[in-house]
């Protein structure tokens, strides 16, 4: 008989236990996780690129001049960025290029006549990546 009042008693406090363990809120879910890297873009106006870095980088080039606009994106890969040039602030040109890879440089290149530039790299979704402001005098 003791034993039968033994283990009605260990029954009775484990459904008890098993109850007030059931009857408590549930635990909010832990936010998601932060995307690991937000896009990217690190840009530069050169003369050339060669070995997948920009060469003769400055600020100020001469009429006639090929600028090279290169850039390495990161944190878009599978997507396809612009080249959104713009003289004086209007835009007078674009390059879509894709991006194949989570770190991938690309360029694009104009011939440019004296002026104010500004490249910058666009997103599918709109958002500027990066800049970068030159003169051609």
């Amino acid at each position: 008989m003791k034993r039968l009042w033994s283990s009605l008693f260990a029954f009775a406090l484990v459904t008890a236990t098993a109850s007030v363990a059931l009857a408590q809120p549930a635990q909010p879910a832990p936010p998601p996780a932060a995307a690991a890297t937000a896009a990217a873009a690190e840009v530069k106006a050169g003369t050339g690129v060669e070995n997948k870095e920009s060469v003769g980088t400055a600020s100020e080039f001469t009429a006639g001049t090929k600028v090279w606009i290169w850039s390495r994106i990161t944190g878009a890969a599978n997507t396809t960025v612009q080249h959104v040039w713009k003289k004086d602030g209007a835009k007078v040109w674009a390059a879509n290029l894709k991006i194949k890879g989570n770190k991938w440089t690309t360029a694009s290149r104009r011939q440019l006549k004296a002026g104010s530039y500004s490249v910058d790299v666009v997103a599918a979704d709109g958002t500027v990546l990066g800049s970068v402001a030159f003169t051609v005098k």
